[in-house]
Formats: structure tokens, sequence, C-alpha cells
């Protein structure tokens, strides 16, 4: 039975950071692997257009932001795709059997809460090692039965949606897990566990 485990977790949040200093507000809409080490992120960024400015131009001087390009808007909020080196937090994710139910970059509570769904209850003490081993601090909140009823992230949606377009749930499938693991950016086991889910 799969779990939903909540940690709180003791880590810098630069991307936070560089938001809240120039005065705007920043949020995590989706992210995916890139290869191995990197990873992307895309932003929203919401405050006058001074305030996401200099806050683009904070992302790009952060440590391990490899790219950072924005979208063309002179409103109040803006779109901001991210490479970079994979957060320890994000590493440790990628490294277990778990999938994150919310992005603990996204969360204003200091220490920072992050909700993930586990298989096995050890995972969870792998992810608390994997952090420790960077110098993160984590410890577990609660640990319940995952409510079968639980809503779909928007990544998850758009997953699937990619997933009927392309025929995987069609007999015989028209697209192998593995060809649509590299279509949407997810690893094929990940990415099962998401299909098996609505299966």
């Amino acid at each position: 039975m799969f779990k939903k485990v909540s940690l709180e977790v003791k880590s810098r949040n630069d991307l936070l950071a560089a938001a809240k200093i120039n005065g705007a507000m920043l949020s995590i809409a989706d992210c995916w692997p890139l290869n191995r080490d990197e990873m992307a992120m895309l932003l929203d960024l919401a405050g006058t257009p001074n305030a996401i400015k200099n806050t683009i131009t904070m992302l790009r001087e952060l440590a391990g932001v490899k790219e950072a390009i924005e979208e063309d808007s002179d409103t109040s909020s803006t779109r901001v795709f991210l490479a970079l080196e994979k957060p320890r937090i994000c590493r440790s994710a990628t490294e277990s059997d778990i999938m994150c139910l919310d992005c603990p970059f996204n969360s204003t509570e200091v220490p920072s809460r992050w909700r993930f769904a586990s298989r096995k209850t050890s995972d969870v003490g792998e992810i608390i090692a994997r952090l420790g081993e960077g110098g993160i601090q984590a410890r577990v909140q609660d640990i319940t039965p995952l409510d079968k009823n639980v809503i779909l992230s928007q990544k998850e949606k758009g997953i699937i949606a990619v997933a009927i377009e392309r025929g995987y749930f069609e007999f015989p499938r028209r697209i192998t897990l593995e060809d649509l693991g590299r279509l949407v950016g997810v690893e094929p086991a990940s990415l099962g566990k998401i299909l098996r889910s609505v299966e």
C-alpha cells in the first residue's frame, strides 16, 4: 500500500530567497529531469516588472543554474524556464522509489514541508539518509495511507493525456513505456507507477 509521507526539511531555498529579496513571488509550476545530474523547472513569477527582472537576474547568478529563459512579458507575472544542477532534495527523490506530491521549494514554511508518496516505509529512511549526506536535516512529520481518491497533479494529468493520445492504453499498445518515458521526460520505472494508478 502506498503511503503519504510528510517530512520537515531544513534546507536553503535560494529560489524563494531571490524572489523575496526583490519583492516578487515565486512558485515551481513543474519540473522534470534533463539527465542524470541536471533538471528543468518551470517557475511562475509575480510582482512588478522590475521585481521580476531583478529576480531573474539573481536566479541566473545562483550556483548550479545553467540557464534561465523567461517569457516575453511586461505584465505582473511571467514564466521562467530554469535549467540547473539537481538540488540535493530532487536528487534524493529521483534516486529513491517515491513520487513528489508537492514541491518543497514551494514551501514558505521554515523548515520547509515536503510531501511525497512512497510504496515502502524503508524509502523514507533512504531519503533522510541521502539528504543527510548533503548536509540537509530532515525528520518525519507524518506517514499515512495514501488516499485512493487523491487528485492527480498537473504533471501527472499531462503525462496521462500524452499516454492516451499516443495509444499506451490501447491493445496492442502503440507506444512502449520507454518511448513514452523519453517523450514526457520521466524514467520508465516512475512512469509505470503513474500509469498503473489509472489503469
